[in-house]
C-alpha cells in the first residue's frame, strides 16, 4: 500500500483541550464529507507522532498553547514526521511554526472552508 494511500486511511486528528471547538471542527469536517474525524482533549491520547509505527493522519487541527512544553514536543515530533498540522489560534509569533496553516479563534465555516480548499488542493493531501 502506498503511504498516499495508507494516509487516506486514517482519521483527521482534533488535538484542543477545547471540547466545543473540537466539537465544531468534527462537524464541519463531516458535513464536508469526511466521515473518519477523532477528537482528543489531551496530547496523550489516541495518535501519537513519537511512536514510529502511527500512521500520519491527512490533517491534524492544534488548538494547544505552543508555549507549554508537552504541547511543544508534541507538535515538534509530528511536524519532523511531516504530518501536516493546522494551528488552531495559531497566532504564533514562533519562527519555526510561522509557515503553517492556522485557524484563529473565533473562526466560522468560511474560515474552516479556506483551510479545507487549500489542504485538498495540496498534492500530499489524502482525506479518508
Amino acid at each position: 500500500m502506498s503511504t498516499t494511500a495508507e494516509r487516506a486511511a486514517q482519521p483527521i486528528l482534533i488535538l484542543t483541550p477545547h471540547a466545543m471547538e473540537a466539537a465544531d471542527i468534527s462537524d464541519y469536517l463531516i458535513r464536508r464529507g469526511y466521515p473518519i474525524v477523532i477528537s482528543e482533549l489531551q496530547l496523550n491520547g489516541i495518535m501519537s507522532p513519537m511512536e514510529d509505527t502511527t500512521m500520519p493522519p491527512p490533517v491534524v487541527f492544534f488548538g494547544f498553547q505552543v508555549n507549554q512544553t508537552a504541547a511543544r514536543q508534541w507538535l515538534d515530533a509530528a511536524l519532523a514526521r511531516d504530518w501536516p498540522v493546522v494551528l488552531v489560534n495559531g497566532d504564533t509569533t514562533e519562527a519555526e511554526y510561522q509557515g503553517l496553516l492556522m485557524l484563529s479563534r473565533p473562526f466560522d465555516t468560511a474560515h474552516l472552508d479556506a483551510i479545507m480548499d487549500r489542504l485538498e488542493q495540496s498534492p500530499v493531501f489524502a482525506p479518508g
